[in-house]
């Protein structure tokens, strides 16, 4: 049984929300850990080691110590290289345990490959999975496919020197600059609909043009989708886009 706790891990650490760093000292301390060990392994590991700098630090005495200071940001990531046995704490010890399953099942929804079954430790097989294990999924799904969404528009947002005049579809050009061209199609043709419906509606769209995809083809994620599932999407996105711009439909393949 895994169970649920109101204060998980990182809340049991009392992050000072009004702070960018915070120092590892207090974060190793808090766990029961040796300080010196923990910044050597911040300093060593490659994601940590860039967000780590020295700061000077407010004692509770109101002396000024310069400490090594952790980004805020990346104190999760910290809590999954910490091996939960050298923890002192009993109930540091479980909440950490939990928050790493955790990690590992939010890590596997958003980065599985389209077409792999969503089962993992908190979750049941897909045909045994309850309304909430579900719900769960599901929103995972549309939060990945909305990350993706936005790091693709990101990139073909970008300034490049290959344009080619006026007139020009940039999205088209630079689509082949994505190691699959295939997702940047299904992202600008989904851009075009959730802002073409948006400025009709006033309201974000993408939501609802995400889940659709999610709801009527099980896609989960944009990376190295089924060539039919792909045209299946795209050909229902059009379909929309048409009808708002009151385009007749297509006659039939005879």
């Amino acid at each position: 049984m895994i169970w649920f706790y109101a204060e998980d891990i990182v809340a049991w650490l009392e992050l000072d929300p009004n702070r960018v760093h915070v120092p590892v000292a207090d974060l190793a301390t808090r766990l029961g850990l040796t300080v010196a060990k923990e910044e050597r392994r911040v300093r060593a590991h490659g994601q940590l080691g860039t967000g780590a700098k020295r700061l000077a630090v407010e004692t509770d005495e109101g002396t000024s110590l310069v400490r090594l200071c952790l980004r805020v940001e990346l104190v999760p990531l910290w809590l999954t290289t910490v091996d939960p046995d050298e923890v002192n704490d009993a109930a540091a010890r479980a909440r950490l345990t939990l928050f790493q399953r955790e990690v590992a099942s939010a890590l596997w929804q958003a980065f599985r490959p389209q077409g792999f079954d969503s089962g993992d430790v908190l979750v049941a097989p897909r045909l045994q999975q309850d309304h909430a294990e579900q719900a769960y999924i599901g929103a995972m799904a549309i939060a990945t496919m909305a990350r993706q969404q936005l790091l693709i528009e990101r990139q073909l947002n970008a300034p490049h020197d290959d344009e080619h005049g006026p007139g020009a579809d940039p999205w088209a050009a630079r689509a082949s600059t994505l190691d699959d061209p295939a997702a940047a199609r299904v992202a600008q043709t989904l851009r075009k609909v959730a802002r073409t419906l948006g400025e009709r509606t006033r309201r974000n769209e993408y939501w609802g043009a995400l889940s659709g995809l999610y709801r009527n083809f099980g896609i989960a994620s944009y990376r190295r989708m089924p060539t039919g599932r792909l045209y299946e999407a795209l050909e229902w996105l059009e379909r929309w886009y048409g009808d708002m711009m009151g385009e007749p439909e297509p006659p039939p393949d005879i």
